[in-house]
């Protein structure tokens, strides 16, 4: 019989004398079903360039080299990426680079081309990473936003990246994501589809970011200002939350509350404001 992904996994690990670690959230996927999706959603063809996040054991890695032109994949762990160099040297078209994706110089790797972004997050760093991912923050060199990235991340954060204005679970969090790229849900993934299992359930997610936000106020600054002050204090009426930047002519009823407001509304309160200043 041929062995499931499980197998391989256990057996590679279990050779290598490694055990997942936990302070690096290594979660291994095992799961055929989720591997094509993620695959799927890229929409990979020859013409493109890869970076993936978090290469493990090579098991996502290896299916995108069959597709892309190139795949370069970043690993935190030394140790982990030695491994799956020896799993994929039959592969002429994956580089390695060994590093915090966090640390990491994507301009220096993609220098200057398209490219597409998959990856199985810590969830101790997501939200740093799409940070990263969305506005080229922490980059020593310019970087482009990547055309389409596919994302692993726990399924509570998901709902939050995906949220519409109304639902709980919309905040600024939502908004920053949302005002950066189209975000969608591909599906969701259960615990038993990684090794060793997480503690909470997982979700894929496709972003596609935009080449210049839906929404541009004239001070992006003071848009992020007035939403992060809105959302601290996402119980009380806009009137209360927002008495700091005196408002004059609101442009939406200040007595709502600001899980209500489209990110239009946020955009227009800022120009009303900034055109105060």
């Amino acid at each position: 019989m041929t062995p499931t992904l499980a197998e391989i996994t256990k057996e590679l690990l279990t050779s290598y004398n490694r055990l997942p670690r936990k302070k690096l959230g290594q979660h291994f996927l095992v799961d055929p079903g989720v591997l094509k999706r993620i695959i799927v959603a890229a929409e990979l063809s020859k013409d493109d360039l890869v970076i993936e996040i978090g290469s493990g054991l090579g098991v996502v890695t290896s299916e995108a080299a069959k597709q892309a032109n190139h795949v370069i994949a970043i690993e935190i762990d030394k140790e982990l990426l030695k491994i799956s160099q020896e799993v994929l040297k039959s592969f002429h078209n994956i580089s390695y680079e060994a590093g915090d994706i966090l640390k990491v110089d994507l301009g220096k790797l993609i220098l200057g081309r398209k490219y597409k972004v998959i990856g199985n997050l810590p969830y101790y760093i997501t939200s740093p990473i799409i940070d990263k991912l969305l506005t080229g923050k922490d980059n020593p060199t310019i970087v482009g936003k990547p055309e389409l990235a596919v994302l692993m991340v726990q399924k509570e954060v998901a709902e939050r990246m995906a949220a519409a204005p109304g639902s709980k679970k919309f905040g600024s969090f939502s908004i920053f994501v949302q005002y950066y790229a189209e975000v969608m849900i591909n599906s969701f993934v259960s615990k038993s589809s990684f090794h060793p299992w997480p503690e909470v359930g997982s979700a894929l997610v496709v972003l596609k970011p935009y080449k210049t936000p839906k929404y541009l106020p004239k001070s992006e600054k003071l848009f992020f200002k007035i939403v992060h002050a809105a959302f601290q204090q996402r119980r009380k009426q806009l009137r209360n939350s927002l008495a700091d930047f005196k408002i004059e002519n609101s442009p939406v009823d200040l007595s709502r509350r600001p899980e209500s407001l489209s990110l239009e509304e946020f955009a227009a309160l800022a120009e009303e404001i900034f055109g105060h200043k």
